[in-house]
């Protein structure tokens, strides 16, 4: 089973608390900012302990802290295309499931022509969209719902981040009836991944 998350409101830890709950596989194909960031697979990496055999390297690594179409036309690097852009082939032979991590949001351009959106249909996996749960994630959640339904992305489910809020849980279900919350997690700044496993609803019921 394949699961692509991309986050409206990046959480290193909550993807880390996904792949340590599910036992997934991780894989961030577009990777930049390397230039003051150790990189995301390395953070998830840290985060849950699993085995190496978990994780592979992303695809394209770029230094600059931009959109990989700016990163890549800042550095000299050649245009990246999402046709490129393959699964490795251990995780598609792997019967794990696999999380794959995008470089920001939906509309996040990948070149001058293609965004984040256009890689999630290159890759034809359903999609979690991970958002934040405090003030202002109506709009950007239901627009970016919106926004998957009109490409026919198949969705999910949402995670929730940051302070439990039931009221825009609520708002969101009301408008979005068929697309699950499936979860809710709090911030967890000290990196204790255990106390929040619990709340991750089991792979099967996704």
């Amino acid at each position: 089973m394949g699961l692509m998350l991309f986050a409206l409101w990046l959480f290193d830890a909550l993807f880390a608390l996904l792949v340590k709950a599910w036992k997934a596989n991780y894989w961030k194909p577009l990777q930049t900012g390397l230039n003051c960031d150790q990189g995301d697979t390395k953070v998830v990496k840290n985060l849950t302990g699993l085995p190496e055999d978990h994780f592979k390297k992303p695809q394209v690594e770029l230094q600059i802290p931009l959109s990989p179409w700016r990163a890549a036309s800042e550095e000299g690097v050649p245009t990246i295309k999402v046709s490129d852009v393959i699964i490795p082939q251990s995780f598609t032979e792997s019967e794990r499931p696999l999380i794959v991590e995008g470089a920001g949001g939906l509309y996040v351009p990948i070149n001058e022509t293609e965004i984040t959106s256009h890689l999630i249909e290159h890759l034809d996996l359903p999609t979690i969209l991970v958002a934040r749960s405090g003030l202002g994630t109506l709009n950007h959640t239901l627009l970016s719902i919106e926004h998957m339904k009109s490409r026919g992305i198949k969705i999910a489910g949402i995670v929730l981040n940051g302070e439990i809020n039931t009221g825009n849980a609520e708002t969101i279900q009301h408008f979005a009836p068929d697309v699950p919350i499936i979860a809710q997690i709090p911030h967890q700044k000290d990196g204790d991944l255990e106390s929040l496993i619990e709340l991750v609803p089991s792979i099967d019921k996704i």
